[in-house]
């Protein structure tokens, strides 16, 4: 008798619950989500590896918090379109939204959000670093 009721009241539903449902199935859970998106930055970052050579995914709060001014940034928007950025300005923090302020070699300066774009950061490298990568990669060869 119990059975009956059960299968009477889920066969009663009406299109609006059943819509309901269908959206909660196809909600995912946090592990999911976060599966997904690194599962994502993995092949964009992959596709396009000669272009982010030495640049590393900002995945989180801490990891932005601790991105230097004078770096160079990297983003990918909601689009999965890699942005070319340019060097960190400023960073800030309004009504708990992280964004940054970056100036490319065009002197145009852009405000990228954190939460909104995957960042990518590489620190300022300076001269003595490019010949020192240089050195190395000979040294590699012989």
């Amino acid at each position: 008798m119990v059975l009956n009721i059960m299968v009477l009241s889920i066969m009663a539903l009406s299109e609006r619950e059943k819509n309901i449902n269908n959206l909660l199935k196809e909600i995912k859970t946090q592990e999911e989500w976060e599966y997904e998106k690194n599962t994502r930055i993995e092949k964009l970052i992959n596709k396009n590896k000669k272009y982010l050579e030495d640049y590393k995914v900002v995945h989180n709060i801490e990891e932005y918090n601790k991105i230097k001014l004078g770096g160079y940034i990297r983003y990918i928007d909601s689009d999965d379109m890699i942005k070319w950025g340019g060097i960190l300005l400023k960073k800030y923090n309004n009504n708990n939204i992280d964004y940054m302020v970056i100036a490319n070699s065009n002197r145009k300066i852009l405000t990228v959000s954190f939460y909104k774009n995957i960042i990518l950061y590489k620190p300022h490298t300076t001269s003595s670093d490019k010949t020192r990568k240089l050195f190395i990669s000979y040294l590699d060869k012989i």
